[in-house]
């Protein structure tokens, strides 16, 4: 346990490639803090650093020196030995590990030139991994801006990419371009490759912020998360300072905005591993086991055989998740909170994954672009 979050480990694995050929739209501080607030959520995340520039590398604190191994002495063909991965790792805070990189990443485009099958040289080094006694439930790629080999492989490897697109005309001149790639990576691919867009470094006060979100959620539509990175100074900061944003300021807006990312990507995830045949969430559980208003409080009640943790979390314990209690055999669990709002949003917190209520259908969207089940009693 830590800070109230429960984590059950798993084999899910998830291979999450952040990537636009762009520069500057976010997409290391994407990684960073998106890596962060997963590992702050109880999941294990390997971070790896594929950009020369080892811009994720130096964000989080790590500097690299001569003779130091890194990502390169993992992949380059030219190595006489195999290094291991315990050799290469670093581990910035609990839960996240990185593997980082420095500018001799770059030869890496001249030596797999000349190699059969080049675009799937990480996806074996994640093959290996995923065989190490380490067990981690997200691998998170930091790509290089632009669609070189570097990014192929990271694209080839991948489940998901997590396109990062920030208020600009060059911005939307660019989703062409990245759009095509992926058609052709993914009719490469034996699975299609799942695509995410995040809006990121936007100014509310500006006009122009708007208009280009509303392009780009025409052009993704659902495939646009509803949580937007806003521009802040403290995530400049936090990188200046090598720390992620959990780290530096876990008080902070911009702390708000990653985790609610993390949050809702985690439910998009649990959602992904519901059985094809099932009918979705909303009506697996019957309304009943919605929260009761009872003399005690609020009795908040979710229905699941197969969790081994339930919490819940909201307005009323300040958002620190408290364990519900299961009941019986037929996967009851309960909790009753003393609360004197009359209104408040919640969520619950099953095996580690945030969620709403599936039994509850009033939700409201909150500050940081996400969606709370919402209560009201008279």
């Amino acid at each position: 346990m830590r800070d109230g979050y429960s984590f059950k480990e798993t084999n899910f694995l998830r291979i999450i490639a952040v990537a636009n050929q762009k520069g500057g739209c976010g997409k290391t501080t994407t990684s960073i803090n998106f890596s962060a607030c997963l590992s702050f959520l109880q999941k294990k995340v390997l971070l790896i650093d594929l950009d020369p520039q080892g811009h994720s590398t130096c964000g989080l604190g790590v500097k690299t020196q001569k003779g130091m191994l890194t990502l390169y002495d993992l992949l380059t063909p030219l190595q006489g030995v195999a290094h291991s991965l315990s050799q290469v790792l670093y581990n910035p805070q609990p839960d996240l590990d990185l593997i980082p990189c420095n500018a001799s990443l770059n030869a890496l485009e001249e030596e797999f030139g000349f190699m059969p099958n080049y675009h799937l040289k990480l996806r074996d080094l994640l093959t290996r991994i995923s065989e190490d006694e380490r067990r981690y439930d997200f691998v998170v790629l930091d790509c290089p801006p632009n669609l070189g080999i570097l990014t192929w492989n990271a694209l080839s490897a991948a489940d998901e990419v997590l396109i990062p697109v920030e208020p600009s005309f060059f911005s939307l001149h660019g989703l062409a371009k990245i759009s095509e790639t992926l058609q052709v990576v993914s009719r490469s691919r034996e699975t299609p490759l799942g695509v995410h867009a995040l809006m990121t470094l936007f100014n509310p006060e500006v006009s122009f912020s708007h208009e280009i979100y509303d392009e780009v959620r025409a052009h993704f539509q659902s495939r646009l998360f509803t949580t937007i990175i806003h521009e802040h100074a403290s995530l400049k900061e936090a990188a200046a300072a090598g720390q992620s944003i959990a780290q530096y300021a876990p008080q902070s807006q911009a702390f708000q905005d990653y985790l609610n990312l993390a949050v809702e990507y985690l439910e998009r995830d649990w959602n992904r591993k519901l059985p094809e045949k099932e009918l979705g969430w909303d009506q697996i559980f019957r309304n009943h086991f919605g929260p009761r208003q009872i003399s005690d409080g609020i009795l908040f009640q979710f229905f699941s055989k197969t969790s081994s943790t339930v919490e819940v979390a909201g307005d009323f314990n300040h958002w620190i998740p408290e364990p519900l209690v299961r009941r019986d055999q037929d996967g009851l669990w309960q909790k009753v909170i003393s609360v004197e709002l009359k209104t408040f949003r919640y969520k619950f917190i099953v095996d580690g994954e945030w969620q709403v209520d599936p039994s509850q259908p009033m939700q409201k969207q909150n500050a940081y672009g996400g969606v709370d089940s919402y209560m009201e009693f008279a």
